[in-house]
């Protein structure tokens, strides 16, 4: 059976290990899987560092074609302690030297982010063959698709890959160069998870790792609220070359922003959100509990959210996570109209299934929401009230909820002799289901052919246990048949278009079908 994904990333795991290809662990490599637990850290990370997406993962687990995503690493990530300890611990998974390298982009003769984008693109390259013969084919047009390869359409993440210069002033001029030599790319990613020239990111950046402080960098803060110049210029240029722009990433003001520009002068490029979830609430309407002053950025509000219950039998949209980072109702509804695609993160976090109760907004994007509730001092300790750093995803509450669930199904007879892990594989599965049908339900019956999977795998997060790597696709497949049969008939038939007859279809569409005819309509013809 044939999958597809919208959003993965099999070479950025050998990138990070090598400053070039000859010292780079090779991309068929399986070596990574082996992981000494150096330090509490690196437990906290083995499921991070684990193979997810791999060339030997993606062939075994029949995924023929899949979204490439090529990624200049920034130097606030770099800079975080979670890289700096990984690098010191297991120089083998993170090179020391490629750190060092990438902490002197922007300086006078030093290498540039487009310099690392195009090492990136250099790992997959088109005549790329297996240890046993297996063929690489990476597409220009959907007519090159060989079934009897692995094929890649490529993608790049965060408009910084494109600088050659601290002002992003080159950023344009360098995708039209990589359009001029050849390369074909489905999508760009504006922004990622640091402050760039091109537009306002939305926050999204994890804080903390187990017991470790990822960073307390402001350049993973969000700066002022939409889109610059450079921003919309990169966009005319993106669009008019065919290459679509990827929301993921982008603040609550770039989005509408965008949908205006687009609006007024590409009607007819579809959106795509290439790996997201919904928010399960209106932009218009967040579940804001309280607004503070961050403590040392007076610029900065940290946002407070209601919470849905850990301990509830059942999931709903209160329990996803609502960050800016992910699509708002009228985000889905937006999507649909434009014929796009919303590739479906299987980040545990990005899902809801770790509860993220505190965000940051610039001050300027967070008076945008209308009736916002007002931004005061700090009341309690400032290091809990007005930051983020003590923001862990409330990992040790998740877990009391995949236990409790656990002791719950336990007593029941039929349940009875189902391992933990299982237990919380479901937990986790019933989190991918319930965003299916919220978006369904917001976005229309038209959402359904709008829908795919945008995993992220192998992009440094910590996946949901019912899908850990691409090798779990088909047991996904089965299981969420079931899942979301026995969803729909909780709900209203007229709300899902769900039976007995078409649920099957449903997800075949969701794991292949809609992904391949979207291509059809969007990169059959070379650009």
């Amino acid at each position: 059976m044939a999958y597809f994904d919208l959003h993965a990333h099999p070479v950025l795991k050998a990138h990070l290990s090598g400053t070039q290809t000859a010292n780079r662990r090779p991309v068929w490599s399986s070596d990574q899987d082996d992981i000494p637990v150096a330090s509490p850290l690196v437990l906290f990370m083995r499921n991070i560092l684990r193979h997810q997406a791999n060339l030997y993962q993606l062939e075994a687990g029949e995924v023929s074609l899949s979204v490439s995503v090529h990624h200049s690493p920034e130097i606030g990530m770099v800079e975080s302690n979670l890289f700096q300890k990984v690098a010191d611990q297991i120089p083998s998974f993170v090179s020391p030297a490629l750190l060092r390298e990438i902490q002197q982009v922007g300086k006078p003769g030093k290498r540039t982010y487009f310099d690392h984008l195009r090492d990136s693109l250099a790992l997959l390259p088109d005549d790329l063959t297996g240890p046993q013969g297996q063929r690489v084919n990476v597409l220009r047009s959907l007519a090159e698709y060989d079934p009897e390869a692995l094929n890649f359409i490529r993608a790049i993440e965060g408009a910084h890959c494109l600088y050659s210069d601290p002002a992003g002033e080159t950023a344009a001029d360098n995708l039209q160069k990589l359009l001029d030599e050849g390369h074909r790319f489905l999508y760009l990613t504006l922004a990622h998870l640091t402050d760039n020239q091109i537009c306002t990111h939305a926050f999204g950046m994890r804080m903390k790792v187990g017991p470790v402080t990822v960073s307390s960098n402001v350049i993973f803060f969000p700066n002022g609220a939409g889109l610059r110049e450079t921003g919309k210029n990169l966009i005319r240029t993106a669009l008019k070359a065919g290459v679509l722009i990827d929301v993921k990433h982008l603040s609550r003001a770039s989005r509408m922003q965008y949908y205006e520009l687009r609006e007024t002068e590409f009607p007819n490029a579809p959106i795509l959100c290439s790996h997201g979830a919904a928010a399960g609430c209106s932009r218009d309407k967040p579940p804001i509990r309280k607004a503070v002053v961050h403590r040392t950025e007076k610029n900065l509000v940290v946002v407070h959210y209601k919470q849905g219950g850990f301990f509830k039998p059942r999931i709903t949209p209160q329990d996803f996570n609502c960050w800016s980072i992910n699509l708002y109702d009228e985000d889905i509804r937006e999507i649909v109209k434009s014929g796009g695609m919303i590739g479906i993160s299987l980040d545990k976090r990005i899902l809801g299934v770790n509860k993220t109760a505190k965000e940051i907004f610039s001050r300027e994007e967070y008076e945008l929401i209308p009736g916002c509730p007002p931004v005061v001092p700090a009341q309690q300790e400032p290091a809990v009230d007005a930051d983020v750093e003590d923001e862990d995803d409330l990992l040790e509450a998740d877990e009391l909820a995949d236990l409790a669930e656990a002791r719950q199904s336990a007593a029941a007879d039929e349940e009875a002799g189902i391992s933990a892990l299982e237990f919380t594989k479901r937990r986790h599965l019933k989190f991918l289901a319930h965003q299916i049908l919220h978006m369904v339900r917001v976005g229309g019956q038209g959402t359904w052919s709008c829908l795919c999977i945008g995993s992220d795998l192998d992009g440094l997060i910590v996946p949901v246990k019912c899908a850990r790597s691409v090798l779990d696709f088909d047991d996904v497949e089965d299981a969420l048949i079931k899942r979301l049969l026995a969803l729909a008939d909780k709900g209203s038939p007229t709300d899902y278009d769900l039976t007995p007859n078409n649920v099957r279809e449903r997800v075949r569409g969701l794991l292949w079908r809609n992904g391949w005819q979207f291509l059809e309509r969007h990169f059959n013809q070379p650009a």
